[in-house]
C-alpha cells in the first residue's frame, strides 16, 4: 500500500507514488517544477486542512521537507 502523502504528491506530479521516496525533490523529479511546487502546496492545504506560509512553501523542495512541515502542523503521517 502507498502512503497518502507519496499519493497526493504523486498525484500533482504525474507520476506514479511507488517511484518517490523522501529523497524525491524538484531537483531530482523531472516533473516537479515551480508550477507544481504550486499545485503540491494546494493539494496539501486540501487534504491535511493547514494552511501553508509563504516562508514554508520557499522551504518545501523535497518529500521530508514537506514530511517535518506537515509534522510541525501536527499531521501525523504513517510511517
Amino acid at each position: 500500500m502507498t502512503e497518502p502523502l507519496k499519493e497526493v504528491i504523486g498525484s500533482v506530479l504525474g507520476v506514479s507514488p511507488q517511484s518517490l521516496s523522501d529523497d524525491s525533490s524538484i531537483e531530482n523529479v523531472e516533473a516537479w517544477d515551480s508550477l507544481r511546487q504550486l499545485s503540491i502546496l494546494l493539494a496539501l492545504e486540501s487534504a491535511y486542512g493547514i494552511t501553508i506560509s509563504t516562508d514554508e512553501a520557499i522551504d518545501m523542495n523535497s518529500i521530508s521537507a514537506i514530511r517535518a512541515l506537515l509534522d510541525k502542523h501536527g499531521v501525523e503521517l504513517p510511517t
